[in-house]
């Protein structure tokens, strides 16, 4: 019969035809979502601008900051932090500087263009003309004469405050376009190239000299050969992408993608001090007025404060939901500003790291949250027009692949935000304005799932109609075994974010895990290492103990008794000392991974001895009586007929064994064996973030931990095949 003309198509029951309505509206309304926003319209969901660059005028009574969305804000501290929105750009404003007096405001963005205004009346005064490409970095000379800037078109070029004109536009170069710094005076003017910093003079644009690393060693000049040497590399490794002159001009700050902060001498060329301080790259600098202190932001959403002579960190600030792109000294000593991709404007007091302030440039979640839903919504949109088709044409993978779809990915997509809503440092009543979108969208997906999930829909969908009933009961029960996978996967997908939201609120710096997570994975391989040749180590041993204990011989019957209960009666951690520091009294001296091996392998192999003593007795008596009878050895009847289906009894305490040895594998670390629980160790107590690298080491146990127990399940299947048959 052809399914077109089943009469199932056409008398649907009434709750498959109101999930058929809900998942096209569904679909509708996802699509017109994505489409709308693509189109630029504005009715999206409400993110935070992020900041780009911040700067205090020299009373300190305004603040600016260059935000996302192209506009300036700028605050008034003496009249309670009130705020104007300048206008600025047609693009993401990129950089802000207040000329000394604070009467001017200069902005640069991503339309190519800087903007001079007039902070009194709120009004542009003046554009200067630096070409059309976007501008990546803008900075002020202290005495207000000259500004400089560098776009994506890698040219730098330098103006005249007063009169808008350009003085020099030095360039293309390919490496430039991340970030420049003007001297003080306005003399010299300094711009990233890769690795390196060119010095440029700002009025003729002559090169004066390029700040470029070289080894400690003189006579060595490539960076490998100075790391063979064992000499410090004194320069970068990675691009720079930020700098900064100290108030009399003679030192340079540079920041780099290699995390890196070198102070140079301007005069000489030569590196005077190198720091290390942040787990990811360094986005912000600035001294303060005496040059004897400086600020640093960083990719890691952390804040650095630094002392010189000497480049020593002193203090560093934690609050920031994601990069700080803009730091400055506020009003008195013991305070700070700082701005970042959050949206958030922070005023803190140094002497107890303490946030007083926090200023957003709007209510919202952080920007990724936003663009995750419009691309979840044109991905889910696509999706579910073959859902609906599947659905329509009344497929069970139809139904399957909705589930899938509507269950797994709001879990992921809303519940992360979510989440992270509660965590913003806001009123109840604020929070519930971010998230209230996001909690509509969220019950509109509950009530799509509820009726798919009826018991009715469920039932109409499990089987293609049509099919002889045979056939229809197969498909239903392998249907029933998939939804029951998908539903048990979301509830994994639902503690996964729950637990990731709770790990967020213990402060765990996510930027210092990802920075050390090649470090400590490099000794993964070692502990697999150790655990499986541990593991056959211990399956030899257990075998030979089971059929010991199993034995008429008094001799191989005591060896395997006193073998187990020496094992099983001492702790695992005295074998290992044991083996490790005991043997070499007896002139026996093992290296440490050797002891490793045979401690774990001896003391499992005591354990997994009763278990495999268990699975042989478990065959019966008359399995042996008729393997006898029909002419076989001992030998024979172990090998063919005992062993195998002893095997398919011990694999799930074996598997057990397995997993809770690939755990203790982690006591070889006291024998200072490289595997993962040691280097986690020797990181965690070395930066005070032990519980960050043991996070680390638990996920990667508990995913390897995951992976053996699904290639048990497949061996258990394929041993237990004949009696499927």
């Amino acid at each position: 019969m052809n399914q077109s003309d089943d009469p199932a198509l056409h008398s649907r029951p009434e709750a498959v035809r109101v999930a058929l309505i809900l998942v096209a509206v569904t679909v509708g309304l996802s699509l017109l979502y994505a489409l709308q926003y693509f189109a630029g319209s504005p009715f999206r969901l409400a993110v935070v601008s992020q900041f780009h660059d911040l700067d205090v005028s020299s009373a300190k009574s305004l603040v600016a900051a260059a935000a996302e969305d192209g506009s300036v804000r700028v605050w008034d501290t003496q009249q309670d932090w009130e705020m104007r929105v300048l206008p600025a750009h047609s693009g993401a404003a990129t950089g802000v500087a207040f000329s000394p007096d604070g009467s001017i405001l200069f902005s640069s963005g991503h339309d190519g263009k800087v903007r001079k205004w007039d902070v009194a009346a709120g009004e542009a005064r003046q554009d200067f003309d630096a070409g059309s490409s976007p501008l990546n970095d803008m900075d002020l000379s202290a005495d207000g004469s000259t500004l400089a800037t560098v776009g994506q078109d890698g040219i730098a070029r330098v103006f005249d405050t007063a009169s808008g004109q350009m003085l020099q536009a030095i360039g293309p170069n390919e490496n430039v376009g991340l970030a420049v710094a003007l001297s003080p005076d306005g003399s010299q003017l300094a711009a990233s190239d890769g690795v390196n910093i060119q010095l440029w003079d700002a009025h003729t644009g002559n090169p004066v000299r390029t700040l470029a690393g070289y080894c400690e060693d003189e006579t060595i000049s490539a960076q490998k050969e100075c790391d063979k040497a064992e000499e410090d590399w004194l320069g970068h490794e990675k691009d720079v992408t930020v700098l900064a002159f100290s108030p009399d001009g003679e030192i340079l700050a540079s920041g780099s993608d290699d995390t890196t902060i070198i102070f140079w001498e301007t005069a000489s060329g030569e590196a005077k001090w190198d720091s290390g301080g942040h787990w990811a790259a360094v986005t912000a600098m600035g001294f303060n007025s005496k040059g004897n202190g400086m600020l640093s932001g960083g990719a890691d959403s952390k804040v650095r404060s630094w002392r010189l002579p000497g480049g020593k960190g002193t203090a560093y600030y934690e609050g920031h939901l994601s990069a700080v792109n803009g730091v400055a000294f506020g009003a008195t000593a013991d305070t700070m500003l700082t701005a970042g991709n959050d949206g958030t404007l922070r005023e803190w007091e140094t002497a107890n790291q303490k946030i007083v302030r926090i200023e957003w440039s709007e209510y919202g979640l952080q920007p990724e949250w936003g663009e995750t839903l419009v691309y979840w919504m044109l991905f889910s949109g696509l999706v579910g027009l073959f859902v609906l088709w599947g659905l329509w044409r009344l497929r069970p993978w139809g139904h399957l692949l909705a589930l899938t779809l509507y269950i797994l990915g709001p879990v992921v997509i809303l519940g992360l935000p979510l989440l992270e809503t509660l965590t913003y440092p806001l009123s109840i009543a604020l929070k519930l304005q971010i998230a209230w979108p996001l909690m509509a969208l969220a019950l509109w997906y509950l009530a799509l799932v509820s009726v798919l999930m009826r018991e009715s829909v469920a039932d109409f969908y499990e089987a293609p109609p049509g099919l002889p009933l045979s056939d229809r009961l197969m498909i239903g029960q392998h249907t029933r075994r998939l939804r029951l996978a998908i539903l048990t996967t979301a509830v994994w997908f639902l503690v996964l974010v729950v637990l990731y939201s709770t790990l967020r609120r213990f402060n765990l710096d996510i930027s210092f895990m990802r920075h050390w997570l090649p470090f400590v994975m490099k000794g993964s391989g070692l502990t697999v290492f150790v655990s499986l040749v541990s593991i056959v180590l211990a399956v030899i041993l257990a075998l030979l103990g089971a059929l010991g204990r199993l034995s008429k011989s008094s001799i191989a019957n005591g060896i395997s008794g006193f073998y187990i209960s020496l094992i099983r009666g001492t702790p695992l951690l005295v074998q290992v000392y044991i083996w490790y520091l005991g043997l070499p009294r007896l002139g026996i001296v093992l290296q440490p991974v050797t002891a490793g091996i045979l401690a774990l392998g001896v003391n499992y192999g005591a354990y997994m001895t009763e278990i495999f003593r268990a699975g042989i007795q478990a065959i019966g008596k008359g399995q042996y009586e008729a393997a006898e009878a029909l002419g076989m050895s001992r030998v024979q009847v172990y090998r063919r007929i005992v062993l195998p289906q002893a095997f398919r009894i011990v694999i799930p305490p074996i598997g057990n064994q397995f997993i809770a040895m690939m755990k203790d594998s982690s006591l070889v670390s006291l024998m200072s064996v490289w595997e993962l629980s040691y280097r986690a160790q020797k990181v965690g107590r070395q930066y005070f973030r032990s519980l960050e690298t043991f996070i680390i080491a638990a996920a990667f146990y508990w995913i390897l931990t995951v992976i053996f127990q699904l290639l048990q399940g497949k061996l258990e299947e394929y041993m237990a095949r004949g009696e499927r048959r």
